[in-house]
């Protein structure tokens, strides 16, 4: 427990002089840049008798490097009419704002203008005196727009789009509006009202003649637009206005339809959302069954023997070089074998030989190997060998071994994909030997890359909270919400806070898997047995000189031991004792046709006209493994230099609907 606190306190101070660094960059980033960040607005809309609206929007707003603020209007001769009666009050000293007549980009300060700017816009414009300042501005912006309401047989209508998606910059901490009928409906239920945009809004019915509608943290961009409609007849509209036929059935239906699709991707969110989190969580919580059942355990099940010394071949006539080094050097995970892949290739050569399927000869300095047998009998890492070979002398009768290395040179990549082969069918084969358990060490990799995971995620969180915790510092919300986004805080919060049964659970599980490495027995007991055997082998080669042994080894057993001595790195040693109990083998006068073909393993080892003219220490296979070693480089430096990097690029409350008519279009921003 202590070296976690330790650990989680490590983090928490790591997480807050990160956090100091991003914010500390976001306040720098802001440091020269134009911001408008509305406090809160505020809408108080009085519709009148003759279907005309008067609009008070009151604006307390912090600006930075701003000296006008504006807000705009879509021009639509057919859906309103004239924008008139327009004031600006600046309410921090009560004063009114001098209207001046003629569009300017930077308005001065105290001045204000409401003018058709051309474009089919219509452009309230006011300065502010902040062009190279920042504060909080409190502003009253009024107007008065005709023939705003329509009318229909059944039904009046107030459809108001009061900020357009897209040409709204300003982000709004709080809005909230009122609407004022000129009258009170006599059946409350006879008034009907909805809302579009954000779906965190709210709109609803106060009195018989009020409606009122707030909405948090507006993002730039979005949408805010308020329907409004009575059954009864209450205004006076122009004969522009009027439509006639029915139409308060054709409202209610398309107001259902997108509150119902609204509700819709709202309740599929929160299953999918729900589903994913209880999923994850049972998921886990199954691991920490699991793991607590394993960590009971005393050991990792294996019956533990010790073998000094084994003179046999393991599962003689059946096991194969690979096999023994993949065992010998296999510990609890996947083997990484570059190092030791000149061995493999080199043992599994002179198996081959052994086996007749080709044969070895020395000319001076040079090694050749020459196909003579069919090897599709051959174990399939053998196989993959025997192909490299065959690819690599095609058109030759018989394979120099430097031109192994040419082969891996001109193609890489198929050297490069037999070794790989080779090394995962040895793999494969102790698997359905049941040798390994693929599932445990499946189960024992990710035990030990779950320490980084638990590092990485308690790091995460402690990182989430201590930012979320930062995000509210009071001076940090308008740079954070200008630089994220609006609202953002507080859904990180929620988010963080929401998490964090899951992020314990899954933590717990992490810190009992990292406890179960030592009882997990991905060797198998009948792989173990087998393993110390080539281990004792091994010892047994390696030692031999030293042993007192009577009984010397016959040739044939000496012709195998050399195979996996070969595999096991100790072929030179090995030579040298075979020398010192059959010295006749490096005589020249030894060798005929029958004894050649009767141990080619030996006669290529100890060939007299390659030790009378090289010294104690060196061998035809340190000359093998060095060739096979060389062409396993060569391949590696090819793939790394003919590497090259690529990229693609692809494109590939309220409700959400409405803004299907084009209603003005009001757009706020500042310059």
């Amino acid at each position: 427990m202590k070296k976690f606190l330790k650990k989680l306190l490590i983090m928490t101070i790591l997480s807050i002089i990160i956090c100091i660094f991003i914010l500390f960059t976001i306040m720098q980033d802001n440091k020269e840049d134009k911001i408008q960040y509305l406090n809160h607005l505020n809408y108080d809309v009085s519709l009148n008798q003759d279907g005309s609206i008067n609009v008070i929007e009151t604006w307390d707003v912090y600006v930075k490097n701003t000296g006008t603020l504006f807000k705009n209007f879509s021009l639509s001769s057919s859906l309103y009419g004239n924008i008139t009666d327009v004031k600006v009050k600046d309410l921090e000293n009560n004063s009114e704002l001098t209207e001046i007549y003629q569009e300017v980009y930077h308005v001065g300060e105290d001045l204000f203008y409401g003018l058709d700017i051309g474009g089919n816009v219509f452009e309230i414009a006011w300065g502010t005196g902040m062009s190279n300042l920042s504060g909080n501005r409190k502003y009253q912006v009024s107007y008065k727009i005709e023939d705003v309401i329509t009318s229909y047989y059944d039904c009046q209508e107030f459809y108001w789009k009061f900020i357009e998606e897209e040409k709204n910059a300003i982000p709004v901490k709080s809005l909230t509006g009122k609407i004022t009928l000129p009258q009170g409906v006599q059946n409350i239920d006879n008034l009907k009202v909805w809302g579009h945009g954000q779906i965190n809004g709210n709109i609803e019915k106060i009195t018989n003649d009020t409606v009122k509608f707030e909405i948090a943290d507006l993002r730039p961009g979005a949408m805010l637009e308020v329907r409004v409609v009575s059954t009864e007849e209450i205004f006076n509209v122009s004969e522009n206005k009027e439509r006639k036929y029915h139409n308060i059935d054709n409202i209610i239906k398309e107001e259902t339809q997108w509150s119902n699709e609204t509700n819709r991707q709202s309740l599929i969110f929160k299953i999918v959302s729900i589903a994913i989190y209880v999923t994850v969580l049972l998921i886990y919580i199954i691991k920490i069954v699991k793991y607590r059942k394993i960590n009971k355990k005393e050991n990792d099940g294996i019956l533990k023997k010790e073998l000094k010394y084994y003179r046999e071949i393991p599962r003689e006539g059946t096991s194969t070089p690979n096999e023994a080094i993949y065992l010998y050097h296999f510990e609890k995970e996947k083997l990484e074998t570059s190092k030791i892949q000149s061995q493999m290739v080199a043992s599994t050569i002179l198996h081959l030989c052994l086996k007749k399927i080709i044969t070895l000869e020395t000319e001076g300095e040079k090694i050749y190997i020459s196909l003579i047998g069919d090897g599709t009998s051959l174990k399939k890492e053998e196989y993959e060998v025997y192909k490299l070979l065959e690819q690599a002398s095609k058109g030759k009768e018989r394979l120099e071994i430097t031109e192994l290395n040419d082969y891996a040179k001109k193609h890489y990549s198929n050297y490069s994909a037999y070794i790989y082969s080779m090394v995962n069918e040895t793999r494969n084969e102790l698997y359905n030997m049941q040798y390994i358990d693929k599932k445990e060490e499946n189960t024992y990799r990710q035990s030990k890359s779950a320490s980084i995971f638990f590092n990485v995620i308690l790091c995460m969180y402690t990182f989430l909270v201590a930012f979320t915790v930062m995000l509210h510092i009071p001076s940090l919300q308008i740079p954070v919400d200008i630089s994220f986004a609006i609202g953002w805080k507080e859904s990180v919060a929620t988010f963080v806070i929401g998490i964090l049964p899951l992020v314990i659970v899954i933590l717990y599980a992490l810190h009992l898997k990292v406890k179960i490495q030592n009882k997990i027995a991905v060797i198998t007991q009948k792989g173990y047995d087998e393993k110390i055997q080539w281990e004792a082998l091994k010892r047994f080669l390696d030692d031999y000189s030293l042993l007192n042994e009577k009984e010397i080894p016959q040739l044939a057993i000496w012709e195998k031991y050399l195979v996996y001595a070969t595999a096991f790195g100790i072929a030179n040693k090995v030579i040298d004792q075979m020398k010192a109990k059959y010295p006749t083998v490096f005589l020249e006068d030894t060798w005929d046709a029958e004894m050649k073909n009767k141990y080619p393993i030996i006669y290529f080892s100890t060939n007299p006209l390659y030790y009378s003219t090289h010294t104690i220490g060196t061998s035809t296979i340190s000359i093998l493994n060095q060739g096979v070693s060389k062409a396993y480089s060569t391949s590696v430096a090819q793939i790394a230099a003919h590497s090259a990097s690529s990229g693609y690029g692809g494109g590939g409350g309220f409700s959400s609907g409405g803004g299907r008519r084009r209603w003005p279009e009001v757009g706020m921003g500042g310059r």
